[in-house]
């Protein structure tokens, strides 16, 4: 008999083969000590968050809609209309033309990063290339100062940190999301007092819906939403394409030498490479999931992403890792009204890591010994992957 629970320190090891067999034996499985319906295959996910018969009310990740810690008010957790009103204030800074116009500050810090590491002869392409321009680019759009980048970018990597017998964060995962609560309060009480030159924390201070400004713990929601989510996710798709792209040779030479290859190879990466495990929702109406399961209102269900994305009724030969495959639809952005907004920038980032380490450093070498992945219920991949350069 198949049983699923997402805390199992076993999954951690091997969630793909969970996954298949959820897939074939029981694509709306229910968990009773949760009390969530857990998705796995492509269609029923894509079905479900485009529907609009389910809502984030109640929370999205594993800490609160599992674990029953009351929600954040960012825009994730909102509905309509006013998340349509607060999604269109967010939409000028993720735009496709706000991200051409940021394209070359990504370009420069790529081109300085790289040639820092090859003179130093290593990097951790999550923590230290990765992470370094995600945090850059999402303090940018914020309006937030880059000196601090790097502070913050190091409590980012904390948030999910996890010890083993632990449900969820960890006592230092929880004293990085306070020090970060607290940093980011700092800036928005700061700007508040003196507006600055226009970036997105002023224009959410500045927002407005019938009348009413945002209040503290909101604007705080969802600045801390934008540098967790803006910072955390990019480097783990991209020191995963990395170590993709050093376990087949072959595609690396081909990327190497057409570089125009790099938006489909990254394209390839956010699929096969997706770390965050599972979002979720609660029902709004009584529905259905999964081929006929019913579903009563306020009623949890999960989606596992990262099973959706190696679904073999979507995609052929889904285990097998290639930059030409071109993927019509993933589940990497979600889908629906609660697409990620940052979808453009993410892209634009990797592509542009892509094409800036190929390019500086096309025979890097992966220290394998020195790799350390995450053993989480939210995320997947790789922790540390250190790359080694100039190798004998």
């Amino acid at each position: 008999m198949l049983e699923f629970d997402p805390f199992d320190e076993s999954y951690f090891d091997d969630p793909f083969s969970v996954y298949k067999r959820l897939r074939d034996e029981s694509r709306a499985y229910y968990h009773e000590e949760l009390d969530c319906y857990f998705l796995s295959r492509f269609e029923d996910i894509w079905e479900a968050v485009g529907s609009g018969h389910f809502s984030h009310r109640k929370g999205t990740n594993t800490q609160d809609l599992l674990a029953g810690k009351p929600p954040n008010l960012a825009l994730s957790s909102m509905t309509p209309p006013d998340h349509t009103a607060l999604r269109r204030t967010f939409w000028p800074f993720f735009s496709p033309g706000f991200t051409r116009g940021i394209e070359s500050f990504v370009r420069g810090h790529a081109r300085a990063f790289i040639d820092e590491a090859i003179e130093k002869g290593h990097v951790d392409a999550n923590g230290e290339l990765g992470r370094r321009i995600s945090v850059r680019v999402a303090f940018k759009l914020i309006g937030l100062p880059e000196h601090d980048a790097d502070r913050v970018a190091g409590l980012v990597g904390l948030v999910f940190d996890r010890s083993p017998q632990v449900k969820g964060p960890n006592q230092r995962a929880l004293d990085a999301q306070a020090e970060l609560h607290g940093y980011l309060l700092e800036k928005i009480h700061e700007r508040q007092k003196t507006p600055g030159e226009g970036g997105l924390l002023d224009s959410l201070i500045a927002y407005r819906f019938e009348g009413k400004s945002l209040p503290e713990d909101q604007l705080l929601s969802n600045i801390y939403l934008l540098v967790v989510g803006g910072t955390e996710t990019l480097p783990k798709v991209f020191a995963g394409g990395v170590y993709q792209l050093y376990k087949h040779p072959d595609q690396r030479a081909e990327l190497v030498r057409d570089l125009s290859l790099a938006k489909d190879a990254f394209w390839e990466m956010l699929r096969y490479e997706m770390p965050t495990l599972m979002l979720g929702a609660c029902a709004e109406e009584e529905t259905e999931i999964g081929g006929g399961t019913k579903i009563a209102v306020g009623q949890k269900i999960m989606h596992l992403w990262v099973s959706a994305n190696r679904d073999e009724r979507e995609f052929d030969d889904p285990d097998r890792f290639d930059i030409h495959r071109k993927a019509p639809r993933i589940l990497t952005f979600n889908n629906g009204r609660h697409r990620c907004l940052g979808a453009h920038i993410a892209q634009m980032e990797g592509r542009v890591l892509l094409e800036e380490l190929l390019t500086r450093a096309p025979e890097f070498d992966v220290d394998e010994a020195g790799a350390v992945r995450i053993r989480s219920e939210f995320f997947r991949g790789f922790d540390r992957l250190p790359i080694v350069f100039g190798k004998a």
